[in-house]
């Protein structure tokens, strides 16, 4: 007898008195079903991060793109700066392009606005209840009396240090002019003229300072005060609004 003869012999003996429990069959068919439900699950986890990857990615490429110029990425729609050796992009169709430091209103040519200078008249609503009144007066003047309106434009002479700003109303009651001198040889009220001869001047204060009023030939009133050194006020009222003079004076912010 040879060798694989007798491993048969001694297999059949050992398990002759052996029989499979009748539950085997369905130990079998349990363990056969949790195996393949490892299965599906772990391959439906890889076919969904597989999916998610393949779908993601396009979206965030779509989002950003390359600056050719400065290589780098740029939220998609978003204006990027134009580079040193790169014009900047025309302005939208409809839209004014905005002017040059240099040409833009208040800045001078060394790029600052240009100190020490009254601001341009604006309009003022000063009825009750927010209406338009008929006063148009810079900011710098808080008050004139009703009735008035733009007679001349505020108007500046001079140059540099020494220069006169002008503005002036008149209507109904009558007219204001308002002087704003600047200098460097003005060393009071008295400095500041004004129009004619101004006779018998008469000592008062406005904002707390001295100033002068007198009379001008013009039938009309004047006073003169320093604002600060170098900054002079010449307020004149003809008319009704003559008898408002010192109201409009102090209410001259310079």
């Amino acid at each position: 007898m040879d060798l694989e003869s007798e491993l048969r012999t001694a297999m059949a003996e050992h398990t002759a008195g052996t029989s499979a429990p009748p539950s085997l069959a369905a130990v079998v068919r349990r363990r056969h079903r949790r195996r393949v439900v490892r299965i599906r699950v772990t391959v439906g986890a890889a076919v969904a991060a597989a999916v998610a990857a393949f779908v993601v990615t396009p979206a965030y490429n779509s989002m950003t793109h390359v600056d050719p110029a400065g290589m780098r990425e740029t939220p998609a729609g978003s204006p990027t700066a134009a580079s040193p050796d790169r014009p900047a992009p025309p302005p939208a169709p409809g839209l004014p392009a905005s002017p040059p430091s240099a040409e833009r209103p208040g800045v001078g040519a060394s790029g600052k606005p240009e100190a020490d200078r009254p601001p341009a008249p604006s309009a003022h609503r000063d009825e009750p209840g927010g209406a338009p009144g008929p006063v148009r007066r810079p900011d710098w003047v808080t008050y004139l009396p009703p009735g008035l309106d733009v007679d001349r434009p505020c108007a500046e002479r001079g140059g540099g240090r020494d220069r006169t700003t002008t503005c002036r109303w008149s209507g109904g009651s009558g007219w204001v002019e308002i002087r704003v001198v600047r200098g460097t040889g003005l060393s009071g009220p008295e400095d500041l003229g004004g129009d004619g001869a101004p006779s018998m001047p008469r000592h008062t204060s406005v904002h707390g300072v001295r100033a002068v009023v007198s009379d001008r030939p013009d039938s009309g009133r004047q006073v003169a005060w320093m604002a600060r050194p170098g900054v002079g006020v010449v307020v004149a009222a003809g008319g009704s609004a003559r008898d408002q003079l010192m109201r409009v004076a102090e209410g001259v912010r310079v």
